[in-house]
C-alpha cells in the first residue's frame, strides 16, 4: 500500500510543478491574472515543493547543457550517448552526472 501513496505523491508533485511552470510562463509574458488563477488555490507547502522540483530540474538541465558545450558535442549526438561515451573514457564529471541520476526518467 505504501507504493500507491508514493506514486500518487509523485503524480501530484509533477502536476503541481506543471501548473507552477505554466503560471510562471504566463506571468512573465504579460498574463499575470491568468497565471495567478492557475496557482491561487494551491497550498503553500505544495507550491514550495513544486518550485523546488522545478529548480532542481533547471539546475540539472544547466549542468547537462554546460557539459555538452565543454565537450564540443555535435547537435545530433544525444546527451545520453555523450555522457555514456565520456564516462566510459573515465571522465569524472560524466560519471558524477550519471551517478546523480542525470538521465533518470522522472514520473
Amino acid at each position: 500500500m505504501v507504493h500507491k501513496v508514493r506514486i500518487k505523491f509523485k503524480i501530484d508533485v509533477t502536476d503541481n510543478a506543471c501548473w507552477v511552470a505554466r503560471a510562471i510562463h504566463l506571468m512573465t509574458n504579460s498574463r499575470l491574472a491568468e497565471g495567478y488563477n492557475l496557482i491561487k488555490e494551491m497550498e503553500g507547502g505544495k507550491f514550495l515543493t513544486a518550485l523546488r522540483m522545478l529548480s532542481e530540474q533547471e539546475a540539472m538541465i544547466k549542468k547537462l547543457s554546460n557539459f555538452r558545450e565543454r565537450q564540443g558535442a555535435n547537435e545530433s549526438e544525444s546527451i545520453a550517448m555523450l555522457l555514456t561515451r565520456a564516462a566510459e573514457a573515465g571522465h569524472q564529471e560524466a560519471i558524477a552526472l550519471l551517478a546523480t541520476g542525470a538521465l533518470k526518467k522522472r514520473v
